[in-house]
């Protein structure tokens, strides 16, 4: 990436922060006139598109950042967070997945929590929350877990008093690889 195009990305992001949708878009596609190979620009545009509801067009924008550089963890989180929007549930997880395999943070884990709470997978959802938790000591998290413990309590599901047995986690491993084998 050149000067150029670094200076224009980053304008583009700020307009981006300053919810300038269109403005932001119109940068982005002069920097893909120049160099069409920047992965953060396919991504910076996916999320002025998401901003402006064009979620088709974020999805490939997003896609587009992924085929040139799959390691793009922002790329994967905004994926996961737009499919997460569309109550596309299942592939948003398998996103999540993938991001906390590529070394995701707490922040991830509590995306990934929220995901499996709708899905109704609530044991996974508090054993997700209770990682985050011990990376990011938040209020917010402690609140969360509440909730999951009450849906739980709601459901006649046994609630653990501290962190969900690593059986969990590693039941949940083994079944998203023998999904995968299928």
């Amino acid at each position: 990436m050149n000067n150029k195009e670094k200076v224009l990305l980053h304008r583009g992001m700020d307009k981006v922060k300053q919810k300038m949708f269109e403005e932001a878009l119109e940068i982005f596609e002069r920097v893909l006139a120049m160099n069409q190979e920047i992965p953060e620009v396919w991504n910076n545009q996916g999320v002025a598109l998401f901003g402006l509801g064009r979620f088709e067009e974020a999805m490939q924008s997003y896609d587009r950042c992924l085929a040139i550089d799959p390691e793009n963890l922002d790329a994967l989180r905004n994926k996961g967070f737009l499919l997460r929007n569309q109550k596309r549930l299942e592939e948003a997880l398998l996103i999540y997945d993938c991001v906390l395999q590529k070394g995701g943070d707490a922040y991830d884990q509590e995306s990934t929590a929220a995901v499996l709470t709708a899905l109704g997978r609530l044991e996974e959802a508090l054993s997700c929350l209770y990682l985050a938790r011990e990376a990011m000591p938040l209020k917010r998290l402690e609140d969360e877990i509440e909730m999951v413990k009450e849906l739980m309590e709601q459901k006649g599901i046994p609630v653990p008093e501290e962190r969900a047995p690593p059986e969990i986690a590693h039941q949940r491993a083994l079944q998203r690889d023998l999904q995968g084998k299928e």
